[in-house]
């Protein structure tokens, strides 16, 4: 370029115009500048560097503004000019088949170092707790109880995995004994799903009633009469009740001894006792200030008898809503207390163990009004059957009621009848149990079976669930009825569980989708939002722009998210070096090693320029 020479005759208004230059005379050269291809010129005429030292910050801020628009929106993935913020709502956005121990809460939207173990099937029985999978064993912590004296049913606790928020539970209340005469009744059976965030990392107690004892089977002597099931079961005279079945939702606690106000067998009121403080029919149960922890409970059926000389009076079935009263040649239902042929009742969830008439007790506080009391008031009829009791006349009453959350009563032998035992009821706490996942059936009073004989077959039973769960329910553990014309126990109850489970791994991995630049870039920012118990030297955050070279970066704790507690902000920067074809790629990656805590990530922001 050359400079042509202005002359001072086309200067006419003291001003340099553009029509006054000849296009392309004056070269940048000619023009005095500082010099330095840092500085720029300024609004006042001068020059000066550009003040860069916010540039990193601001560039994080944009990841922080990304992330709470993703949270306001509702948005999951939400997409930057060069970059991506990953506000979990779902698993968009993570390449899932590439993760390790790395587990989605679908709840509370987050990712933690947990191993999910599926469909964990366990089966707690009288005699033991058996696993479908053996291998499932030592991922659950339980324990198991039976009775003081004798194996009249356990109880014990189950500590849930952290993982565990919905259970589904199949469940059989225990059969009623007999004295070689009168079938016994059948347990009732329930299944439904309990549900509910408490469940994860919750220890839970729970009771499997035994069946009923008949004339014999007593334990200790020196009577040989009939013993209630554990789990409340009633003792009778000739024959004993069985116990319920139910989940707690906590500790329970235990009642050890006979039945009410039973203080030794066939002891006429105001004798000595000549008896153990356990009592004779060893029907321990929980006390009915447990009623509020009460998950979910199926009812026992009751003892069938015959004694005086009277006819088989067949004892009702356990059930769910309601137990059956009993049934007989006899036993009829009355409305009158201690009338002839008076039947115990089948409880049912307003009369409190009561369908028909009221049985008689031993002593006081044992009438009509402690049917009626409801928990925590320590004389209510829950979690037990009617057991050992007298008439206004003096006569025992002779079969034990089955038990459940509202137990079934007793009969009485009165001018020389004799009626059948009441079946014991169930309940669900709604705050666990939805009412449209729970089946049941009808309960069924042995004395309606097509046959003399009671049968498990003949009473509610989940013969739908799949094999080899099916065979969990073992005969003998089905809550069946004993069978008439032997001195037999009742079957025993029992609980099957299945649920998903999972506990804290020491590593993680958790990586990204492949996200795309529009061109190569240089390095890479991250934002992530997580709650780290172990801190950030246990784990490595790394991206890549080739989605083979990942470079790692060292993270800075920016403090929490909001207040003084749970999500901090993590970030962090580095170079992006990756030499593969195409180096437009862009991934992060979280892995996470020697952990013992549950380590949450909530969210990713990634950067690059």
């Amino acid at each position: 370029m050359s400079l042509t020479k202005i002359k001072g005759s086309n200067i006419t208004d003291n001003t340099v115009a553009a029509a006054d230059i000849a296009p392309g005379t004056i070269p940048t050269a000619k023009i005095s500048t500082p010099g330095s291809g840092s500085v720029f010129l300024q609004g006042d005429g001068s020059f000066g560097e550009v003040d860069v030292t916010q540039a990193e910050t601001n560039a994080f801020n944009v990841g922080l503004l990304g992330f709470k628009m993703a949270v306001s929106e509702g948005l999951t993935v939400y997409n930057l000019v060069d970059g991506v913020v990953d506000e979990f709502h779902d698993e968009s956005g993570i390449d899932t088949p590439e993760n390790t121990t790395a587990n989605y809460d679908s709840t509370s939207d987050f990712y933690q170092n947990l191993d999910l173990t599926p469909g964990i099937a366990m089966f707690l029985g009288v005699e033991s707790v058996t696993f479908e999978t053996p291998a499932h064993a030592p991922l659950i912590t339980h324990t198991s109880q039976e009775a003081v004296n004798g194996v009249f049913g356990v109880q014990g606790s189950i500590t849930f995995p952290s993982l565990t928020t919905s259970i589904e539970a199949t469940m059989v209340g225990a059969g009623g004994g007999n004295n070689a005469a009168g079938d016994g009744g059948p347990g009732g059976s329930v299944d439904a799903t309990i549900a509910n965030s408490s469940i994860a990392g919750a220890t839970w107690d729970y009771v499997v009633g035994e069946g009923g004892n008949g004339t014999g089977y007593a334990t200790p002597g020196p009577q040989a009469q009939g013993s209630g099931g554990y789990g409340g079961g009633g003792s009778g005279a000739t024959g004993g009740g069985g116990g319920f079945t139910g989940i707690f939702d906590g500790e329970v606690t235990i009642i050890e001894g006979g039945t009410y106000n039973e203080s030794g067998f066939w002891q006429t009121p105001g004798t000595p006792n000549s008896y153990p403080d356990e009592g004779p029919g060893f029907a321990d149960t929980v006390s009915p200030t447990n009623a509020g922890e009460a998950v979910l409970i199926v009812g026992s059926g009751a003892a069938g008898v015959n004694s005086n000389k009277a006819p088989q009076a067949q004892g009702g079935g356990g059930g769910f809503t309601a137990g059956t009263d009993g049934s007989g040649g006899t036993s009829v239902p009355t409305t009158s207390s201690g009338g002839t042929n008076s039947s115990g009742g089948g409880a049912d969830l307003e009369a409190n163990g009561h369908m028909g008439a009221y049985p008689y007790g031993e002593g006081v506080g044992f009438g009509p009004a402690e049917w009626t009391q409801e928990s925590p008031n320590p004389n209510a009829i829950h979690f037990q059957g009617g057991g050992v009791a007298y008439t206004p006349g003096g006569g025992p009453l002779y079969g034990g009621g089955g038990s459940g959350y509202h137990g079934g009563g007793s009969t009485s032998d009165n001018n020389g009848s004799t009626g059948g035992s009441g079946g014991g009821a169930g309940h669900a706490n709604p705050t666990y149990v939805a009412s449209p996942t729970i089946t049941t059936e009808a309960a069924v009073a042995s004395g309606s079976a097509p046959s003399t004989e009671s049968v498990f077959d003949e009473a509610p039973y989940f013969t739908g669930l799949p094999s080899p769960r099916q065979a969990f329910f073992a005969e003998g553990t089905r809550g069946e009825g004993s069978e008439s014309g032997n001195t037999n126990n009742g079957g025993d109850g029992g609980i099957l569980l299945v649920f998903d489970g999972g506990s804290t791994a020491s590593n993680m991995t958790l990586i990204s989708d492949t996200f795309t630049a529009q061109s190569t870039p240089s390095k890479a920012r991250i934002v992530v939002f997580a709650e780290l118990p172990d801190g950030t030297s246990d784990f490595t955050v790394s991206a890549t722009r080739d989605n083979t070279t990942f470079n790692s970066i060292t993270l800075t704790d920016e403090g929490f998210q909001a207040g003084s507690s749970g999500i901090k902000i993590f970030t962090g920067s580095t170079p992006l070096t990756g030499t593969a074809s195409p180096q437009v790629a862009l991934r992060w990656k979280v892995v996470g090693s020697s952990l013992t805590g549950e380590n949450k990530i909530h969210g990713v922001a990634l950067q690059w320029a």
